[in-house]
């Protein structure tokens, strides 16, 4: 019984979302779930449409985060930044992309202001807005199979805590623990994946 409360004050707590990484499996493959990534064009941290006609082509990371929340995010975007980094270094300048699950306060100016904060290399992250709430939750849900809900106030907005690898053919192939804090296996799964297609 203290255990299970334990975990219920965890997750209370932890608001946005911790409670869908719990018993995640470190299992990276995603291929036999059969799920693409619908086509869409939205509106990046430059005020310009982005979408999937400029990933064409691209293997790209994408998750899902907004720039008021205060507890996941603070764990998740430092870890996408390292990622990207990471890859640089070792050749790959892999498209990322994050999806704001709250667009009416993100706007490209808010968007553009935190990817400088995090450290994000924005020539190659797009961070997305300039879509309603019922459609960031519909996307979520129909194009990446998560759950994004919206509550009256930041603490209560659940958004998905992976990180989701999408190959060329925009197939999610990968799926991250985006809270894990030591990268190495995720890094080493994903230039792996683009060896072996090159």
């Amino acid at each position: 019984m203290k255990v299970i409360l334990g975990l219920f004050v965890l997750v209370t707590l932890s608001g946005c979302s911790w409670m869908y990484e719990l018993g995640q499996s470190s299992e990276f493959d995603m291929t036999k779930a059969d799920i693409t990534v619908p086509a869409f064009s939205y509106t990046n941290q430059e005020n310009k449409p982005f979408g999937s006609n400029e990933l064409k082509g691209d293997y790209w990371l994408a998750n899902f985060a907004f720039t008021n929340c205060t507890t996941v995010c603070l764990t998740m975007m430092p870890n996408m930044s390292y990622l990207q980094n990471t890859l640089k270094v070792e050749g790959y300048d892999l498209p990322f992309v994050t999806f704001s699950v709250d667009p009416e306060q993100d706007t490209p100016e808010q968007l553009d202001t935190y990817a400088t904060n995090i450290g994000a290399e924005t020539d190659e992250w797009a961070f997305l807005t300039g879509y309603g709430v019922e459609e960031i939750e519909s996307f979520a849900r129909e194009g990446f199979k998560v759950l994004v809900s919206h509550g009256d106030t930041p603490e209560e907005v659940i958004h998905p805590t992976s990180f989701f690898l999408i190959d060329k053919d925009g197939n999610i192939i990968r799926k991250y623990n985006g809270l894990e804090l030591n990268q190495e296996e995720i890094t080493e799964d994903i230039t792996r994946v683009l060896r072996e297609d090159s």
